[in-house]
Formats: C-alpha cells, sequence, structure tokens
C-alpha cells in the first residue's frame, strides 16, 4: 500500500487473537456456534501465533489489544515473554480475559503483572465473582477476581467488565461497591445477543437490555 494511502495513526494499533484455546463455554460465544454447524470450536484448525510472528508486529504496531473471539489471550504461547517485550519497546498492551486454568497459577499472573506494568487488564466477570460461572461457564470467578485485585496493585489499570444477564442485574450495585473497594475500574455492558422474549438471560429490566445511554449510565453513576 502507498505511503500517503495510509492513516499511520490508525494502524498503530492492533488487534490479536493469539490462540485458539478457552477453557470456556460461554453459551452466547462464537465458539458454540461454530460448533453447531459443525466447526471446531476455533472456526478452522488454525494454529497459535508463534513468537517470531509477533516479534514482526512488534516493529510497526504502537498498542497491542489481545481480545480473543475464539480463544482466551492468557492462552497464547509465551504470552508473558510478548508482554514483557512490548515493556521493553515502550509500546503499551491491553488485555481482555475471563478465562481461567490450573496452569494459569498465582504465580502465573504475578509473572505476568511484573513483565509489563504498564498494562492495561480487563477481567470478564459477569456477577459477583461466585456466581460469574452461570454465565461464563467454567469460569473460576472468585480466583479471577482475587487475581483483578492483584493486578490493580501491580499494573496501570485494572478494569472489571460486567455484562449483565438476569442472574446478576439485581448484583450491580453491590458490584460497584467491590470494584471501588479495591482500585478497580467498573464497566457496566449492555449485551444485544438475546436469542428471543424467552432468552433465559436476557434480564427483566428492559433498561437493562435496551440501547439508552442517557438512562442506564445513572444506574452507575452514584455519589
Amino acid at each position: 500500500m502507498k505511503d500517503n494511502l495510509v492513516n499511520k495513526d490508525y494502524f498503530r494499533m492492533i488487534t490479536i487473537d493469539g490462540s485458539k484455546t478457552c477453557t470456556l463455554e460461554c453459551p452466547k460465544c462464537r465458539r458454540q456456534a461454530y460448533r453447531k454447524i459443525g466447526l471446531p470450536p476455533g472456526g478452522t484448525e488454525g494454529e497459535d501465533m508463534s513468537l517470531s510472528n509477533f516479534k514482526k508486529l512488534l516493529d510497526y504496531f504502537d498498542h497491542f489489544s489481545f481480545c480473543g473471539q475464539v480463544s482466551d489471550p492468557i492462552f497464547t504461547p509465551n504470552f508473558i515473554e510478548i508482554l514483557k517485550m512490548i515493556y521493553e519497546a515502550g509500546k503499551t498492551a491491553k488485555i481482555a480475559t475471563a478465562a481461567t486454568s490450573k496452569k494459569h497459577n498465582k504465580d502465573w499472573y504475578i509473572k505476568a503483572f511484573k513483565a509489563n506494568p504498564r498494562a492495561k487488564w480487563v477481567f470478564g466477570i459477569d456477577g459477583l465473582p461466585h456466581m460469574s460461572f452461570m454465565y461464563r461457564v467454567n469460569q473460576d470467578g472468585e480466583f479471577l477476581f482475587e487475581m483483578a485485585k492483584l493486578c490493580a496493585k501491580m499494573c496501570r489499570e485494572t478494569m472489571w467488565q460486567y455484562i449483565v444477564f438476569s442472574y446478576n442485574e439485581h448484583q450491580i450495585d453491590e458490584a460497584i461497591d467491590l470494584a471501588k473497594k479495591h482500585n478497580i475500574i467498573f464497566e457496566l455492558n449492555l449485551s444485544t445477543r438475546w436469542d428471543n422474549k424467552n432468552d433465559i438471560y436476557k434480564p427483566k429490566n428492559p433498561m437493562l437490555y435496551k440501547k439508552r445511554p442517557e438512562e442506564w449510565k445513572k444506574l452507575i453513576t452514584r455519589e
């Protein structure tokens, strides 16, 4: 592409789906849609991103967003080393994660946070931690929230991403207070992935599934 046709500011950021692995079985995830039509969870066989390929990206981009559509960033091979490379290059990273696994224990997260203390982490925990598994099937929400608390002490920014469902719509105020207590940014997300009127996950309060920004923002703006 010719240089005069490239918006260099725009092309400095890249979103990476670095693997084909996730331990979660979220009902509305693209992985489930692929299964329904007979494809593997990743959509295709695919392959994990190699360290050598990431090094190529490091030369061309300034911000790296790890936000998997068919995987979770923590399963990206050599992920801690990648975070360190970004940090040492003076570039920025955002990691949106929701999965948990036995391999990724507290020691792993400590190493990851130390590798890049400037990184921003977003933890997908839908509802109070002990109930988040109701949508994030297989997630250990209580463990993940402990890692979010640790991240708030070690990293540049920590966010709790909370998607509203019928089982957690009554927990929003408590979640906001919990986030504030631990210096975690709280982000309330309204989903549009509803199958029909009888969707068991759909909130009962219409303000929590219809896009009315000025109205639903009042729910999380308190003195």
